[in-house]
């Protein structure tokens, strides 16, 4: 089985050092998979709940939407956007910390507001809003790096992913179906319905082009 997914790895040259599995069950019966590392040196880790719950072909399929994170530069993508993010804040936070009319407004002196206070204004009254918009927007792009990393996962040819992740669903008690309007605002990962609606979609263009 290792060599099936080392070989799964150079098939789109992911530089696969290591492979881990690691003992999940002590602490959750939770499963989960997921890889780190910089550069050459990446690995890849597995819950040991996860090899239980699933077959190895489904093992396979997980593996290529995890490895399709990689390949569509989405971990690079989330680390640029969240420096943004903070950045965003702090420039925010700058900007108004020279506004005097924000505090007169709440009955402090500019010349003698305790900083902490003047951020606890910032972020209750300026920032606080401008946050659910944006965290909403992050909401939306990591959903479409979910879908896109199951459609990676089938054009690689996986036909199990449907199955491996309504198994990893039903063990961890994930959502299976949620209104489309909250969970699109609430929900980071897309419920497993919109997720296998989406794939059975893409599923029949990648048969359709093999045809």
């Amino acid at each position: 089985m290792f060599a099936r997914r080392s070989a799964l790895a150079s098939s789109i040259n992911y530089p696969l050092t290591k492979l881990f599995i690691i003992d999940g069950s002590k602490r959750s019966s939770h499963s989960n998979a997921f890889m780190f590392g910089f550069g050459k040196n990446k690995r890849i880790v597995l819950f040991d709940t996860l090899m239980k719950q699933v077959t190895n072909d489904e093992i396979l399929s997980i593996l290529g939407h995890e490895l399709g994170h990689w390949a569509l530069s989405h971990t690079l993508v989330n680390f640029v956007v969240t420096q943004l993010y903070f950045g965003a804040a702090f420039f925010g936070y700058g900007l108004c910390l020279n506004t005097n009319y924000l505090y007169s407004a709440f009955g402090f002196d500019r010349d003698s507001i305790p900083t902490l206070v003047s951020l606890i204004l910032f972020m209750f009254y300026f920032w606080a809003p401008l946050d659910k918009v944006i965290s909403f927007l992050l909401t939306i792009n990591t959903r479409m790096a979910e879908f896109s990393a199951d459609r990676y996962s089938i054009g690689l040819g996986m036909k199990t992913l449907q199955s491996g992740l309504t198994k990893i669903h039903i063990e961890n008690l994930g959502s299976m179906k949620s209104d489309k309007w909250y969970s699109t605002y609430h929900y980071s990962h897309p419920p497993l319905a919109e997720r296998l609606e989406a794939m059975a979609v893409e599923e029949m263009a990648f048969n359709y082009k093999k045809k």
